[in-house]
């Protein structure tokens, strides 16, 4: 039987077995190693720094800036330079240097007219605020929230549903929900409702957060969680009004909502309509039409809704889609807090279209005193409306609230002048 020696082992291959078997011991050393410094090291130390006093102090003396700072600054070794910190505020030396923030009145003290950068040169713009010499630009743009709603006294329950109502002392809802507002420089003013909202959550909450806390905002009744957007709405300032559905011209060829108040209607069947849909939520200072050009026209059916709604403590608004003031006669009549709308800046949904419908309510209001626009929740509309209220005083015109547009609509005309309505102020552009 033949006899089997086994081979000699290969050195090569020895000898690559070793070297792998070294790198894979020393490599492992070296990047656990790299990693503990990488975590735990200082970046700071890991370049050349010298600290750099300011000041040349001696004993008894003033401080004084140093003179020779650049010629003292290693520029050869690349260095970084690090100011030391001094937390002695109050034994700081002076530089000789009067500082804007000491020397520039506070807000309180510039006088009316003089306010804006164009007239008093104080002042910068950031992202659209204008932050004078002693403010910060988050007290510039804190919003103060509007009242958590309901506010006692002002529901009752009735049939199960909870309705808005007149409080014992006489508050009325228009009032208490409406947010406040003032124009002590009498300048024109414009105001913007947004609808629509609480269908698309998206849209919704775009409008409520992007949207200045001056712009009125209008909710669908049949939006889910109502009351939850209308909180978050109100608690970033905007004051709410709710869309009613009424008869349009249209509906012979599109379903109807089951709540439409209806042309026709003495009332038997509206006003319970009416009463279900402003449970829907509370804390909304009015209602807003939506469509209901047929309706409107038929005083036997406005005259009782406009009555309770008057009844409540609840404003109307038009939303200006009309093309006459359908609701004016009705308005005056029941002598209730009323506003119409100029225009709809949306019926044309183009950027272009959109931004002429604004500058149209800017002239508006220069003539006028005040002018009103809505549109949708569009999220062209949003972008477009939050850009052009960044620089509106600049213009000219303020942005208001719609509610500083309500008055009480007279019983045999319109009034002359816009009044500011619920804050019983000086009219917005008085006569003579």
């Amino acid at each position: 039987m033949a006899s089997r020696r086994d081979a000699d082992p290969s050195p090569l291959r020895t000898g690559l077995t070793h070297a792998a078997m070294s790198l894979l011991v020393f490599g492992g050393v070296g990047a656990s190693l790299g990693a503990a410094i990488h975590y735990s090291g200082n970046p700071a130390d890991s370049g050349p720094s010298e600290v750099l006093a300011l000041f040349e102090t001696s004993q008894g003396s003033p401080a004084a800036l140093k003179s020779r700072l650049k010629a003292e600054t290693p520029q050869d070794l690349g260095a970084r330079v690090v100011l030391a910190e001094d937390d002695a505020v109050s034994d700081q030396p002076s530089l000789g240097v009067e500082y804007a923030e000491a020397s520039a009145p506070r807000p309180s003290e510039v006088p009316t007219g003089q306010g804006d950068e164009e007239s008093s040169g104080e002042g910068i713009r950031i992202n659209g605020k204008l932050v004078r010499p002693g403010e910060s630009y988050g007290e510039v743009t804190r919003v103060a929230s509007l009242d958590t709603a309901p506010v006692p006294g002002l529901t009752e329950r009735i049939n199960g549903l909870s309705l808005p109502r007149i409080s014992a002392d006489g508050q009325a809802p228009s009032d208490v929900y409406a947010r406040p507002f003032a124009n002590p420089g009498n300048q024109p003013i414009v105001a913007v409702v947004i609808g629509g909202l609480g269908i698309n959550a998206t849209h919704t909450k775009a409008a409520i957060e992007e949207l200045p806390p001056e712009v009125t905002l209008s909710f669908a009744p049949d939006a889910g969680n109502l009351q939850y957007w209308v909180n978050k709405a109100r608690e970033k300032g905007h004051e709410v009004l709710i869309e009613v559905p009424m008869e349009s011209f249209e509906y012979g060829r599109m379903k109807m909502h089951p709540q439409t108040l209806l042309a026709g209607d003495t009332g038997e069947r509206n006003l319970p309509r009416l009463e279900k849909l402003l449970s829907r939520a509370s804390g909304y200072f009015g209602i807003i039409n939506y469509q209901g050009a047929k309706f409107a026209e038929d005083p036997g059916a406005v005259g009782p809704v406009l009555q309770a709604l008057h009844d409540r403590g609840i404003a109307l608004v038009e939303d200006g889609s009309f093309q006459t003031g359908a609701f004016d006669r009705a308005a005056g009549r029941t002598q209730m807090k009323f506003a119409r709308a100029a225009a709809t800046i949306d019926a044309k949904l183009t950027a272009d279209d959109i931004r002429t419908e604004l500058l149209g309510l800017e002239t508006l209001a220069k003539e006028n005193g005040a002018s009103m626009g809505t549109g949708y929740a569009f999220p062209l509309t949003i972008e477009i409306a939050k850009d052009w209220t960044k620089d509106m005083q600049k213009r000219g015109v303020v942005l208001a609230p719609a509610s500083a547009l309500i008055s009480v609509s007279a019983k045999t005309s319109q009034p002359k002048r816009v009044q500011t309505g619920s804050l019983s102020q000086a009219p917005v552009n008085p006569e003579g």
